[in-house]
């Protein structure tokens, strides 16, 4: 399982990520049952260089044409259409299986609108009270968004569940497939634990706690 977001704006939506390719129509459907269209999409967020992130951006665009924000360091793999692979450094042994298996797929590429180069973001022209902030760990060039509810979407610096996609169980927590640097990933907790958060939304798995993500990255992190 992999999840997508849409944050309601101030003048339409906000789309958090777009899955693998050939998801465009999944996500379209579920917008409308949400009440909404996908003509409500002012802007697209893609979160970090990983196909199953990014993989329908192009094909999603091709329709709508709407702004795309993503992060510099990740900017080379969207506009080759091809994961960021050298960041996909296992950290359970299924997943060195699974590397080999996505290594050569490509998707349509794009260039982001929007490249952020800085820490963080203002989405205020979109959303109000939200920022991007730059969370590098996963990948070099991840992104999470904080929102002005006490929530925020931090996509795969952590995962939760059991099962590809944490599909059950899901008050465990756990590593996501890869990890580039934990090190990094470490500092971006610091970042994002510093914002008054109560919910934090991932990229594989249901919504955790702030009591979660601290577990997390005591269990995972500490020594880092």
């Amino acid at each position: 399982m992999m999840n997508c977001f849409i944050i309601q704006g101030k003048n339409g939506l906000v789309l958090v990520d777009t899955g693998v390719p050939g998801s465009s129509r999944k996500i379209f459907e579920e917008i409308n049952n949400h009440g909404f269209s996908p003509s409500d999409i002012r802007l697209i967020v893609v979160t970090h260089g990983h196909m199953d992130h990014f993989g329908s951006v192009g094909e999603i665009n091709r329709e709508l044409k709407v702004p795309v924000l993503a992060h510099q360091l990740d900017t080379p793999f969207y506009e080759k259409g091809e994961a960021n692979v050298a960041t996909m450094k296992p950290t359970v042994l299924w997943a060195h299986l699974f590397k080999r298996l996505v290594k050569g797929i490509k998707t349509r590429s794009f260039t982001p609108d929007i490249i952020m180069d800085q820490e963080e973001y203002d989405l205020n022209e979109w959303v109000t009270g939200a920022k991007i902030i730059h969370t590098p760990g996963h990948t070099a060039g991840s992104i999470s968004v904080v929102l002005p509810n006490k929530e925020a979407i931090i996509m795969d610096m952590m995962s939760s569940g059991v099962g590809l996609g944490g599909i059950m169980l899901h008050s465990r927590v756990k590593h996501p497939a890869f990890h580039d640097d934990l090190s990094l990933l470490k500092q971006s907790f610091d970042k994002i634990l510093a914002y008054d958060l109560d919910v934090f939304y991932l990229g594989h798995g249901k919504p955790v706690s702030r009591q979660q993500v601290l577990k997390y990255v005591d269990k995972y992190l500490k020594s880092y």
